[in-house]
Protein backbone atom coordinates (compact mmCIF):
# COMPACT_ATOMS: atom_id res chain seq x y z
CA UNK A 1 0.00 0.00 0.00
CA UNK A 2 2.61 2.36 0.71
CA UNK A 3 4.33 2.10 -2.82
CA UNK A 4 0.91 2.34 -4.07
CA UNK A 5 0.12 5.32 -2.04
CA UNK A 6 3.57 7.39 -2.43
CA UNK A 7 3.18 10.84 -3.50
CA UNK A 8 -0.05 10.62 -4.85
CA UNK A 9 -2.31 9.29 -1.72
CA UNK A 10 -5.97 10.95 -1.12
CA UNK A 11 -5.90 14.21 0.81
CA UNK A 12 -8.50 15.54 2.83
CA UNK A 13 -9.74 19.06 2.99
CA UNK A 14 -11.22 20.32 5.96
CA UNK A 15 -14.20 22.95 5.53
CA UNK A 16 -15.66 22.26 9.21
CA UNK A 17 -14.27 21.92 12.49
CA UNK A 18 -15.91 22.63 15.92
CA UNK A 19 -19.40 22.74 17.58
CA UNK A 20 -21.99 21.53 15.16
CA UNK A 21 -25.60 22.61 16.02
CA UNK A 22 -29.04 21.72 13.76
CA UNK A 23 -28.67 20.37 9.95
CA UNK A 24 -26.41 20.70 7.01
CA UNK A 25 -26.65 19.56 3.73
CA UNK A 26 -23.99 18.03 2.06
CA UNK A 27 -23.46 16.91 -1.96
CA UNK A 28 -20.41 16.36 -4.53
CA UNK A 29 -18.28 19.20 -5.86
CA UNK A 30 -18.47 20.69 -8.98
CA UNK A 31 -14.44 21.46 -9.02
CA UNK A 32 -13.78 17.66 -9.33
CA UNK A 33 -15.30 14.32 -11.43
CA UNK A 34 -17.26 12.39 -9.22
CA UNK A 35 -14.97 9.35 -9.72
CA UNK A 36 -12.44 11.23 -7.56
CA UNK A 37 -14.47 12.74 -4.75
CA UNK A 38 -15.42 10.93 -1.40
CA UNK A 39 -16.09 12.29 2.14
CA UNK A 40 -15.65 12.33 5.72
CA UNK A 41 -17.46 13.06 8.85
CA UNK A 42 -15.26 13.01 12.36
CA UNK A 43 -17.85 12.86 15.83
CA UNK A 44 -15.74 13.28 18.83
CA UNK A 45 -18.80 13.88 20.90
CA UNK A 46 -22.17 14.36 21.00
CA UNK A 47 -24.46 12.23 18.83
CA UNK A 48 -25.19 12.51 14.48
CA UNK A 49 -27.51 11.54 12.73
CA UNK A 50 -27.25 10.65 8.43
CA UNK A 51 -30.00 11.34 6.73
CA UNK A 52 -30.33 10.53 2.94
CA UNK A 53 -33.78 12.16 0.91
CA UNK A 54 -34.99 13.15 4.73
CA UNK A 55 -35.06 9.73 6.07
CA UNK A 56 -32.68 8.87 8.64
CA UNK A 57 -30.19 6.08 7.26
CA UNK A 58 -28.19 5.73 10.77
CA UNK A 59 -27.20 7.41 13.88
CA UNK A 60 -23.62 7.82 15.46
CA UNK A 61 -23.75 7.65 19.19
CA UNK A 62 -20.23 7.73 20.32
CA UNK A 63 -17.08 8.77 18.91
CA UNK A 64 -16.69 7.38 14.74
CA UNK A 65 -16.30 8.59 11.31
CA UNK A 66 -19.13 8.41 8.53
CA UNK A 67 -17.08 7.62 5.18
CA UNK A 68 -18.40 8.29 1.75
CA UNK A 69 -16.37 6.80 -1.38
CA UNK A 70 -18.84 8.52 -3.91
CA UNK A 71 -20.45 12.03 -3.53
CA UNK A 72 -24.03 11.50 -1.94
CA UNK A 73 -26.58 13.77 -1.45
CA UNK A 74 -27.22 13.69 2.04
CA UNK A 75 -27.65 15.91 5.35
CA UNK A 76 -26.06 15.51 8.84
CA UNK A 77 -28.09 16.22 12.15
CA UNK A 78 -26.92 17.11 15.47
CA UNK A 79 -28.61 18.18 18.55
CA UNK A 80 -29.27 21.92 19.40
CA UNK A 81 -26.84 21.70 22.42
CA UNK A 82 -24.07 20.69 19.43
CA UNK A 83 -21.94 17.99 19.08
CA UNK A 84 -18.01 18.00 18.18
CA UNK A 85 -17.44 17.13 14.52
CA UNK A 86 -14.98 17.86 11.54
CA UNK A 87 -16.35 17.44 8.01
CA UNK A 88 -13.18 16.91 5.54
CA UNK A 89 -13.61 16.34 1.56
CA UNK A 90 -12.00 13.65 0.06
CA UNK A 91 -9.96 13.90 -3.13
CA UNK A 92 -8.59 11.17 -4.93
CA UNK A 93 -5.51 11.77 -7.61
CA UNK A 94 -7.03 11.83 -10.87
CA UNK A 95 -4.87 8.99 -11.94
CA UNK A 96 -4.61 5.48 -10.55
CA UNK A 97 -6.27 5.97 -6.90
CA UNK A 98 -10.11 6.43 -7.40
CA UNK A 99 -12.18 5.48 -5.02
CA UNK A 100 -13.43 2.46 -7.35
CA UNK A 101 -9.73 0.81 -8.45
CA UNK A 102 -9.58 1.19 -4.30
CA UNK A 103 -12.84 -0.83 -3.95
CA UNK A 104 -14.37 1.81 -0.99
CA UNK A 105 -17.91 1.45 0.12
CA UNK A 106 -20.32 4.00 -1.30
CA UNK A 107 -20.94 4.50 2.52
CA UNK A 108 -19.93 3.64 5.81
CA UNK A 109 -20.14 4.33 9.62
CA UNK A 110 -17.38 3.19 11.88
CA UNK A 111 -17.64 3.82 15.62
CA UNK A 112 -14.51 4.29 16.84
CA UNK A 113 -13.83 1.88 19.54
CA UNK A 114 -13.58 -0.91 16.51
CA UNK A 115 -10.85 0.39 15.10
CA UNK A 116 -8.12 0.24 17.80
CA UNK A 117 -4.98 3.05 17.72
CA UNK A 118 -6.97 6.12 16.79
CA UNK A 119 -7.38 7.98 20.41
CA UNK A 120 -3.88 9.52 19.69
CA UNK A 121 -4.79 11.03 16.14
CA UNK A 122 -8.67 12.10 16.95
CA UNK A 123 -7.48 13.44 19.82
CA UNK A 124 -4.82 15.66 18.14
CA UNK A 125 -7.05 16.16 15.16
CA UNK A 126 -9.57 17.91 17.39
CA UNK A 127 -7.19 19.70 18.85
CA UNK A 128 -5.57 21.55 16.58
CA UNK A 129 -9.29 22.25 15.34
CA UNK A 130 -10.36 24.27 18.49
CA UNK A 131 -6.91 26.19 18.56
CA UNK A 132 -4.84 28.73 16.96
CA UNK A 133 -1.34 27.72 15.47
CA UNK A 134 0.72 28.52 12.62
CA UNK A 135 -0.11 25.60 9.63
CA UNK A 136 -3.28 25.03 11.83
CA UNK A 137 -5.22 24.07 8.23
CA UNK A 138 -2.06 22.32 7.38
CA UNK A 139 -1.96 19.99 10.45
CA UNK A 140 -5.56 19.31 10.39
CA UNK A 141 -5.82 18.38 6.90
CA UNK A 142 -2.77 15.75 6.96
CA UNK A 143 -3.97 14.05 10.34
CA UNK A 144 -6.95 13.52 8.29
CA UNK A 145 -5.10 12.17 5.20
CA UNK A 146 -3.51 9.75 8.61
CA UNK A 147 -7.37 8.96 9.70
CA UNK A 148 -8.43 8.16 5.92
CA UNK A 149 -5.27 5.67 5.91
CA UNK A 150 -6.24 4.31 8.73
CA UNK A 151 -9.84 4.05 8.28
CA UNK A 152 -9.14 2.66 4.78
CA UNK A 153 -6.37 0.17 6.72
CA UNK A 154 -9.15 -1.35 8.55
CA UNK A 155 -11.51 -2.18 6.01
CA UNK A 156 -9.18 -3.57 4.27
CA UNK A 157 -8.20 -6.09 7.28
CA UNK A 158 -12.08 -6.77 8.23
CA UNK A 159 -12.99 -7.12 4.63
CA UNK A 160 -15.37 -3.92 4.13
CA UNK A 161 -14.55 -3.42 0.60
CA UNK A 162 -15.49 -3.45 -2.54
CA UNK A 163 -13.30 -5.63 -5.29
CA UNK A 164 -10.53 -3.21 -6.12
CA UNK A 165 -6.84 -3.00 -4.77
CA UNK A 166 -7.87 -3.19 -0.88
CA UNK A 167 -9.35 -6.37 -1.45
CA UNK A 168 -6.20 -7.45 -3.52
CA UNK A 169 -4.31 -6.76 -0.12
CA UNK A 170 -6.20 -9.50 1.91
CA UNK A 171 -4.33 -12.28 -0.28
CA UNK A 172 -0.33 -11.85 -0.51
CA UNK A 173 -0.08 -13.50 -3.84
CA UNK A 174 -2.27 -11.39 -5.25
CA UNK A 175 -0.70 -8.36 -3.83
CA UNK A 176 2.56 -9.12 -4.98
CA UNK A 177 1.55 -9.09 -8.60
CA UNK A 178 -0.38 -6.06 -8.01
CA UNK A 179 3.05 -4.67 -6.82
CA UNK A 180 4.95 -5.97 -8.89
CA UNK A 181 2.75 -4.56 -12.09
CA UNK A 182 2.54 -0.96 -10.77
CA UNK A 183 6.39 -1.06 -10.01
CA UNK A 184 7.29 -2.58 -13.47
CA UNK A 185 4.21 -1.42 -16.16
CA UNK A 186 7.05 -1.64 -19.00
CA UNK A 187 7.72 -5.39 -18.84
CA UNK A 188 6.06 -8.48 -20.79
CA UNK A 189 3.50 -8.99 -18.23
CA UNK A 190 1.83 -12.08 -19.67
CA UNK A 191 -0.82 -13.80 -17.29
CA UNK A 192 1.46 -16.79 -17.18
CA UNK A 193 4.29 -14.41 -15.54
CA UNK A 194 1.86 -13.07 -13.10
CA UNK A 195 0.54 -16.37 -12.18
CA UNK A 196 4.34 -17.76 -11.80
CA UNK A 197 5.18 -14.78 -9.56
CA UNK A 198 1.89 -15.33 -7.17
CA UNK A 199 2.50 -19.23 -7.27
CA UNK A 200 -0.80 -20.14 -8.69
CA UNK A 201 -1.43 -22.22 -11.85
CA UNK A 202 -2.95 -20.02 -14.47
CA UNK A 203 -5.94 -20.46 -14.17
CA UNK A 204 -6.41 -20.35 -10.15
CA UNK A 205 -4.53 -17.08 -10.43
CA UNK A 206 -7.13 -15.50 -13.11
CA UNK A 207 -9.92 -16.27 -11.18
CA UNK A 208 -8.52 -14.99 -7.92
CA UNK A 209 -7.60 -12.30 -9.61
CA UNK A 210 -10.79 -10.83 -11.03
CA UNK A 211 -12.37 -11.97 -7.32
CA UNK A 212 -10.20 -9.58 -6.11
CA UNK A 213 -9.97 -6.90 -7.99
CA UNK A 214 -13.41 -7.04 -10.29
CA UNK A 215 -11.22 -7.39 -14.05
CA UNK A 216 -8.82 -9.76 -15.37
CA UNK A 217 -4.87 -9.00 -15.05
CA UNK A 218 -4.90 -7.82 -18.82
CA UNK A 219 -7.04 -4.92 -18.34
CA UNK A 220 -5.75 -4.39 -14.77
CA UNK A 221 -2.30 -3.58 -16.44
CA UNK A 222 -3.53 -1.38 -18.85
CA UNK A 223 -5.48 0.40 -16.50
CA UNK A 224 -1.67 1.10 -14.67
CA UNK A 225 -0.32 1.82 -18.29
CA UNK A 226 -2.74 4.44 -19.31
CA UNK A 227 -3.07 6.05 -15.98
CA UNK A 228 0.84 6.63 -16.00
CA UNK A 229 1.21 7.43 -19.49
CA UNK A 230 -1.73 9.94 -19.05
CA UNK A 231 0.31 11.40 -16.06
CA UNK A 232 3.57 11.59 -18.47
CA UNK A 233 2.31 13.27 -21.03
CA UNK A 234 0.65 15.87 -18.95
CA UNK A 235 4.28 16.17 -17.70
CA UNK A 236 5.33 17.37 -21.04
CA UNK A 237 7.13 14.19 -22.56
CA UNK A 238 6.49 13.44 -25.76
CA UNK A 239 4.25 10.64 -26.63
CA UNK A 240 6.96 8.28 -28.21
CA UNK A 241 9.16 8.70 -24.82
CA UNK A 242 5.93 7.62 -22.66
CA UNK A 243 5.31 4.69 -25.12
CA UNK A 244 8.78 2.97 -24.23
CA UNK A 245 7.92 3.75 -20.76
CA UNK A 246 4.34 2.07 -20.06
CA UNK A 247 4.99 -0.80 -22.41
CA UNK A 248 3.88 -0.10 -25.32
CA UNK A 249 5.37 -0.81 -28.79
CA UNK A 250 2.62 1.43 -31.24
CA UNK A 251 2.09 4.99 -30.08
CA UNK A 252 -0.81 4.99 -32.65
CA UNK A 253 -2.45 2.44 -30.48
CA UNK A 254 -1.40 3.87 -27.07
CA UNK A 255 -2.87 7.55 -28.47
CA UNK A 256 -6.33 5.69 -29.08
CA UNK A 257 -6.27 4.05 -25.91
CA UNK A 258 -5.49 7.00 -23.72
CA UNK A 259 -8.06 8.77 -25.92
CA UNK A 260 -10.62 6.28 -25.02
CA UNK A 261 -9.81 6.18 -21.32
CA UNK A 262 -9.47 10.00 -20.61
CA UNK A 263 -11.65 11.40 -23.40
CA UNK A 264 -8.18 13.66 -24.05
CA UNK A 265 -5.37 13.13 -26.89
CA UNK A 266 -1.59 12.81 -26.48
CA UNK A 267 -1.57 16.37 -28.58
CA UNK A 268 -3.76 18.15 -26.50
CA UNK A 269 -1.89 16.65 -23.08
CA UNK A 270 1.19 17.80 -24.60
CA UNK A 271 -0.33 21.21 -25.66
CA UNK A 272 -1.70 22.00 -21.89
CA UNK A 273 1.65 20.73 -20.63
CA UNK A 274 3.42 23.67 -22.74
CA UNK A 275 1.31 26.21 -21.94
CA UNK A 276 1.66 25.82 -18.82
CA UNK A 277 5.27 25.66 -18.59
CA UNK A 278 5.20 29.11 -20.42
CA UNK A 279 2.74 30.82 -18.32
CA UNK A 280 4.77 29.83 -15.05
CA UNK A 281 7.78 31.23 -16.89
CA UNK A 282 6.46 34.13 -17.82
CA UNK A 283 5.26 34.47 -14.00
CA UNK A 284 8.81 33.72 -12.46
Amino acid sequence: MSDLFAGNHPRGDVFFAGTHCGSTHHQGRDDLPSQRQGMLHVLQKGTMRVLFDGCEKTILDRPGVVLFGRPMSHDIDTPERGSEVICANLDFPDIGLSPAKLGLPDYLVLPFDEIPGLEAITGQLFLEAHSIQPGQRTAINLLVDLLLLMVMRHCQVKNLVRPGILAAMRDPRIARVVGELHQKPSENWSVERQAEIAGMSRASFAARFRDLLGTSPGDFLQCIRLDLAFGLLREGKRLQVVASQVGYRSTTALARAIQQRHKVSPRELYADSRAENSAFQSAV
